[in-house]
């Protein structure tokens, strides 16, 4: 966990280089109290050791899970219980603060589902402000486009979402809560005055990029301005939350000054203790067997891919047409049905620059763990229309299958909307999938599109990504295996939000996913290296 850990703090896209001070901050509390910590340690307590038992078993879900923020979260705990259950409450009560702000180095990719939220709202806002401003602005999902004057087009990535912030303002109102104020109410309304705050900041930093882009140029409100500004704005919202604090503060009175003398812990009776002493001994053995089980255990088992097709079928009523993807990182381009050298199997060059073609892209190569496994077409209708279809397919690593709609602003797309559906999968039951319409982020670029996903596996379906997440844990952590996934999205514009469109998809959708699970095909990707738990 440690060496994760190093690596999130130390990568740039995570955003976590403030994990660093986290630690050394809780230290510093300890420090500071080190004398009433030293005068509270009492005997040993049996709700402590209870507490342990649950934190192992998440312990041991996040390891074996492949996990590692469950088991960030399950050290955390342990380390507050552990205390608890050797020394007592009197002690655990002076640390729980100290032990909870650890949390703040937790990364944030597990709120993901709470990012194109916030996009949307702050996007929402932006164009409400803008607008009521005398500068015409359309909102399109998470994309703000003007066409006055020079014009401009912006999307509120990721980044923008203004969860960073939140998350880095909520870590500081907390520390600032704990310091400046006694009761313990004023120090929850403070902390819950943060989240707020820190949305109203970065609503007005995306306000005055728009403006600066508005009578400035694009370039210079994407640029330096947009680089540098969120400090500005952070400073902002540091000074508001230290002046609402004041206020709070004044709230109900003065606040109480801290205690001046220190309490000793108080007396257990005899049969508690023997209770608590025997309770300890058996917490010891129980994570002296979790460590040991950890470490001797074979790691999971990869399932075969038998419950899926080995390549994309031939459907009717549609022709299939496989595309090639340029290798070149300045070109990327993607064309269907080059002519292929008898010796490779593959193009010979990129008709564009001249690049190696594969039929993976650029970016899936160089990102994705080498196991993973796709399944690429574009299939045309009778008229042209053409629906593009990508099969990811797990590997052993988690980092092989990820939500779609973190990679579409990247890509060039806003989200419009988001929403669920049923829709019949082709083998007499219902299959539920989740519908994304977007639109180009570029200027001057107005063709929507949709976006239908679902995973499958071999003994599971669903459109929710946390689903998948939950049964995969259970399956590393209980059953030993790694459950194979495979995400099925479908990509065809217009988006499928029309009755006709619907249809259009409901009818692909229903020939493919019987296609994909047919038994036939499934016998034929059967894997003499895969034992099937």
């Amino acid at each position: 966990m440690l060496a994760w850990l190093r690596f999130i703090f130390n990568e740039p896209t995570q955003d976590m280089s403030h994990g660093w001070v986290v630690p050394l901050f809780s230290l510093f509390l300890v420090w500071r109290r080190r004398r009433e910590i030293a005068a509270a340690a009492g005997p040993p307590s049996l709700a402590g050791v209870l507490l342990c038992l649950p934190l192992l078993a998440l312990l041991w879900l996040g390891e074996r899970g492949d996990q590692p923020r469950v088991s960030q979260v399950a050290v955390y705990g342990l380390l507050w219980a552990l205390v608890y259950a050797c020394f007592g409450r009197g002690l655990a009560r002076l640390l729980f603060f100290p032990v909870a702000f650890l949390v703040f180095t937790v990364p944030l990719g597990f709120l993901d589902f709470f990012t194109v939220r916030l996009r949307l709202a702050t996007a929402w806002i932006s164009a409400f402000l803008l607008n009521g401003g005398g500068i015409p602005v359309v909102r399109v999902g998470t994309g703000l486009h003007c066409l006055a004057g020079e014009g401009f087009a912006l999307d509120v990535a990721d980044p923008c979402s203004g969860l960073r912030s939140i998350f880095a303002l909520t870590a500081i109102t907390a520390a600032y809560a704990y310091l400046t104020l006694r009761t313990r109410w004023k120090q929850w309304l403070l902390f819950a005055c943060s989240v707020p705050l820190a949305m109203l900041g970065n609503m007005v930093r995306i306000f005055t990029i728009t403006l600066i882009a508005q009578y400035f140029g694009q370039r210079v409100g994407t640029g330096f301005y947009h680089d540098y500004s969120g400090y500005l704005v952070f400073v902002v919202g540091t000074l508001m939350m230290m002046q609402v604090g004041a206020w709070i503060g004044r709230l109900g009175g003065p606040e109480p000054e801290a205690a001046a003398t220190v309490s000793t812990p108080s007396a257990v009776p005899a049969s508690g203790t023997r209770g608590a002493w025997a309770g300890l001994a058996l917490l010891t053995f129980t994570m002296g067997g979790t460590y040991t089980a950890l470490q001797r255990l074979p790691p999971p088992e990869l399932e075969p891919q038998a419950f899926l097709a080995a390549r994309l079928p031939e459907l009717p009523g549609y022709r299939l047409a496989k595309p090639w993807h340029c290798q070149n990182e300045q070109c990327r381009r993607v064309f269907d049905n080059l002519p292929a050298d008898p010796s490779t199997g593959k193009p010979p060059v990129c008709p564009a620059c001249g690049g190696v073609m594969d039929e993976i892209s650029y970016g899936e190569r160089a990102y994705l763990p080498a196991d993973t496994l796709f399944l690429k077409g574009n299939y045309y209708d009778a008229f042209g229309d053409r629906l593009h279809v990508s099969v990811v397919v797990n590997g052993a690593s988690r980092r092989s299958i990820h939500r779609p709609e973190l990679c579409l602003p990247a890509q060039g797309f806003s989200i419009e909307r988001i929403r669920n559906h049923e829709l019949p999968d082709g083998n007499g039951g219902r299959l539920s999938v989740k519908m994304v319409d977007l639109r180009p982020s570029l200027a001057g670029q107005q063709q929507r599109a949709g976006q239908v996903y679902f995973f499958i596996s071999a003994h599971h379906q669903t459109a929710s990504h946390y689903v998948r997440i939950l049964i995969s844990i259970r399956d590393r952590a209980i059953f030993n295996r790694v459950t194979r996934w495979a995400m099925v999205a479908i990509v065809g514009d217009p988006p499928f939000s029309s009755p006709e469109r619907l249809d259009a998809v409901q009818s692909f959708l229903g020939k493919l996913n019987a296609a994909l699970r047919d038994p036939a095909a499934r016998a034929a990707t059967v894997s003499g290296t895969e034992r099937t738990r």
